[in-house]
């Protein structure tokens, strides 16, 4: 039997063998409190939960994300083990604090929630690794789903009913929650490159499909309702109480306009300086239950030739079909869009809302169409 070599070391109980790296509290922290602008968005969010339908549960997408957040623990202790920051992230970090700083100035509350919940992802890729980051894209996918105006988003551009939409959210979600078990399970880290390159991809293509339309603009249309026209008869109709409290701080006035045959009601307000009294018109017709058929930017040309950039939008309300246009003007232009409206949107111009609103009788559209335009001419 051989002897030990003499001087050799004994070897010791398995307590002294080499440990894994302790945790790096101090990144940790530094991870966690990037949370903070996120955090700042919260009681807009809560209280959106309380007064939206259409935002009512967006709270099961943060409970989501806690789960799978917490799922994603030990890859984010794993990748914090093992490297320090990486400086690379600070890229992604500083684009969604721009766009944050970019949601307080232009009071854009969807900018503002999203821009924080991803710039607190990109500080745990700094603080943490990509690896962290990476195993942490499906809870924060699902917390983007909780963000206000998502629902809508969706009803609009895939015209389906907000039921239809949370369903789709929850299943999205779900989603997440499988690729994180998947991504736990596999250990896969996809390239931080490829991954970046795929994300430019879907946000050209993306914004390529829904600016469509959106940048069409004419003259600035106010047109005087106060006044009487020829062949037309126009009533002041009083605003209901819900009314006047959810414009409150604005100026609105709603009329009743006949021609003797069809008949149109139109809201016109007056932007205070609270511009979140403003919302997208289908977003108020989906909260009051319509279904919407159709909506889209579209320039008209009324019978005098002047040009009228409109969203349109086709909707059945209790089974009615309905036709509604909707315009934003501002000291020197009208435009059609929303979105555009709220690009162009500052406190310091007076912009006017306009939404004009027709049943459509025997299934004509066409005629419904014209008699809005004809009114439209008079003024």
């Amino acid at each position: 039997m051989d002897k030990p070599v003499k001087g050799t070391p004994e070897p010791g109980p398995a307590s002294e063998t080499a440990s894994a790296p302790s945790l790096p509290w101090n990144r940790l922290a530094g991870a966690f409190l990037a949370g903070i602008p996120f955090f700042c968005t919260l009681p807009y969010t809560v209280h959106s939960w309380k007064m939206s339908p259409m935002d009512r549960m967006n709270w099961i997408f943060l409970l989501a994300f806690l789960l799978v957040a917490a799922c994603a623990v030990p890859a984010v202790a794993d990748s914090v083990r093992q490297r320090k920051y990486d400086w690379y992230a600070l890229l992604a970090t500083a684009a969604t604090g721009i766009l944050y700083a970019t949601g307080i100035m232009k009071q854009i509350h969807m900018i503002r929630i999203l821009a924080g919940t991803w710039f607190w992802w990109t500080a745990i890729w700094f603080f943490c690794g990509w690896k962290a980051a990476w195993a942490m894209i499906p809870a924060f996918g699902a917390l983007s789903l909780g963000c206000t105006s998502t629902t809508f988003l969706i009803c609009r551009h895939l015209m389906i009913q907000p039921q239809t939409a949370l369903f789709l959210k929850f299943g999205v979600t779900v989603a997440c929650a499988a690729v994180c078990a998947v991504l736990m399970l596999t250990d896969y880290v996809m390239k931080r490159e490829v991954f970046w390159f795929l994300l430019a991809a879907g946000a050209i293509l993306t914004g390529t499909l829904v600016s469509r339309g959106t940048g069409k603009t004419a003259p600035a249309f106010k047109p005087d309702f106060t006044k009487s026209v020829e062949g037309f008869t126009t009533t002041e109709t009083p605003l209901s109480e819900d009314s006047v409290r959810f414009f409150e701080g604005a100026t609105v006035h709603q009329y009743a306009i006949t021609d003797g045959v069809s008949h149109a009601s139109i809201l016109e307000v007056k932007c205070g300086d609270d511009i979140h009294k403003i919302h997208p018109a289908s977003h108020c017709l989906r909260s009051g239950g319509a279904e919407i058929l159709s909506e889209k930017v579209v320039m008209h040309t009324m019978p005098d030739g002047r040009s009228l950039p409109v969203t349109e939008i086709r909707s059945k309300i209790h089974g009615n079909p309905i036709l509604t246009f909707v315009w934003y003007t501002g000291p020197e232009e009208t435009i059609g869009s929303f979105y555009t409206f709220r690009r162009k949107w500052s406190p310091s111009k007076q912009w006017y809302s306009y939404q004009i609103v027709t049943k459509v009788y025997d299934g004509n559209e066409d005629t419904s169409r014209k008699f809005l335009l004809n009114l439209l001419s008079k003024y």
